[in-house]
């Protein structure tokens, strides 16, 4: 949502919260419980957290890029594995934001900065500030952050979530906040303190040498954001801000890598790839364009230059030039479904759906787990009028993915292209229900019930989810 973006205005802010604080809607926020509780469960922090999702996911600045998220994800899920709490959910999602800043939020989500990501020097680097954020949610401190405010009665509920937001990112956004809810300081409240910021910093650590990265990429990124803030003073990097770094912090994570067993870690091909791919969409398209030209130039064998040259070339309109790169990976026999799904694009813009469909087809059987080629087959083939293919398609990945909203609205675009009106508003409301939107998806039902549609056992089952949903939006109601 825009009110963690930090170039977002003051007057926009206060804005923001005016809508989110109405007591009529209350920003259908869960209800957080009496303010005696005296634990924030896990159960509310995720309820707490999806709704704050379902807001961010229809902001502008949430970039909905599969294979962004794709890489995000599977590095999370790698380090995840190996943190205090590896069985707990999280999810990383992608901001689209120049800033170099990570956060985390209510329930384990987890958003990265594109700025973050094109900062990163080596991937030791960006799973580092993963790992501090995992560390964050493992060690509880989110939950005791809110459930510390809930239990003030200071802020409405509505006002609190977009603190929380807005703290992770953006102390003015989040002062205005403070400012309309009464509580004027709520963002010393919702900031992590200083022994949340070590013990993070320990337990990443941690983390991160276990995941089998190196320790170093901790210290190192952290020195140099610090060094960056001395240098530009007010204009410190977004990350200095939400979470404030001390020379004390520094020595004591230096102190610990040299404590530990040195370990080098070689970048994956994947990072080097979704780092070009980041700085693809920087600037204008034409000097993306001539920086990746200089890059590939210099390191003809370089793969991540050439796939940054071909997605910098598709923005800026040149398709000739972006073919021309892609035949150059494919040259280099590069085995990764990255490439595969930029060739399927790159075929996909030259109106040549049918030659994107045949390379995905070789793709999928090579690389059947990467969802994003997956999802650009099954549009491939929809722009092709395979309307029928791509459905089978797209139900042999349920199988394997059945909370995938992705896979749901491309199932809506199936049966819609086939003319199946109540099969289509059925699947979008599924993918609207994973999204976490219920009253849109009571609206699609209610639109596939009135389709009049013939079959009446589907007729059925759309009147039942209809109910079930209903019910369930009634008890949050009730909760609230």
């Amino acid at each position: 949502m825009a009110g963690y973006h930090t170039c977002m205005g003051l007057r926009h802010a206060i804005a923001l919260v005016l809508i989110l604080a109405l007591p009529v809607r209350a920003s259908e926020l869960p209800d957080l419980g009496e303010s005696a509780r005296a634990a924030f469960s896990e159960a509310q922090e995720a309820r707490l957290g999806r709704e704050i999702m379902r807001q961010i996911r229809s902001s502008r600045d949430f970039l909905d890029d599969a294979e962004l998220t794709e890489y995000l994800n599977a590095l999370g899920d790698r380090l995840v594995a190996v943190s205090p709490s590896p069985y707990r959910h999280f999810e990383f999602f992608v901001v689209r934001d120049p800033t170099i800043n990570a956060f985390a939020l209510p329930g384990g989500y987890i958003g990265v900065h594109t700025g973050l990501i094109s900062a990163a020097r080596n991937e030791s680097e960006l799973a580092a500030v993963l790992a501090h954020e995992i560390a964050h949610v493992t060690q509880n401190h989110i939950a005791r952050m809110v459930d510390q405010q809930r239990s003030s009665g200071l802020m409405s509920l509505a006002a609190l979530a977009v603190a929380i937001l807005a703290a992770r990112s953006n102390s003015q956004v989040s002062q205005a906040a403070a400012t309309l809810a009464g509580a004027m300081n709520v963002q010393q409240q919702l900031d992590f303190s200083r022994e949340h910021e070590r013990e993070a910093d320990r337990v990443g650590l941690q983390i991160l040498a276990q995941a089998g990265f190196a320790p170093a990429g901790m210290a190192s990124f952290f020195e140099r954001l610090q060094a960056q803030g001395r240098l530009l003073d007010s204009q410190a990097p977004a990350y200095l801000r939400t979470h404030p770094l001390t020379f004390q912090r520094i020595a004591d994570i230096q102190n610990r890598v040299a404590e530990m067993p040195y370990r080098q870690h070689q970048d994956s091909l994947e990072f080097r790839l979704i780092r070009a791919r980041v700085w693809a969409e920087e600037g204008e398209p034409g000097q993306a364009v001539q920086r990746f030209e200089t890059l590939a130039a210099a390191e003809p064998r370089d793969v991540a230059a050439w796939y940054g040259l071909a997605r910098a070339a598709l923005r800026a309109g040149r398709r000739e030039r972006a073919q021309q790169a892609v035949a150059r990976i494919d040259a280099l026999d590069t085995a990764t479904p990255l490439v595969e799904t930029l060739a399927m694009d790159v075929a996909l813009a030259a109106n040549r759906p049918e030659q994107a469909i045949a390379r995905g087809e070789q793709a999928l059987a090579r690389y059947s787990a990467h969802r994003p080629l997956a999802y650009t087959q099954a549009h491939a083939l929809l722009l092709a009028g395979q309307a029928e293919r791509a459905l089978r398609l797209v139900d042999e990945q349920l199988l394997t993915w059945p909370e995938d909203a992705v896979l749901y609205t491309l199932k809506a675009r199936a049966h819609g292209a086939l003319g199946q009106r109540l099969e289509a508003h059925l699947a979008q409301a599924e993918a609207h229900v994973r999204q976490g939107a219920v009253a849109a998806a009571i609206e699609q039902l209610q639109l596939a019930v009135a389709s009049g549609g013939r079959d009446f056992h589907r007729l059925s089952i759309a009147e039942a989810r209809l109910r079930e949903l209903r019910a369930q939006q009634q008890r949050e109601a009730a909760r609230r």
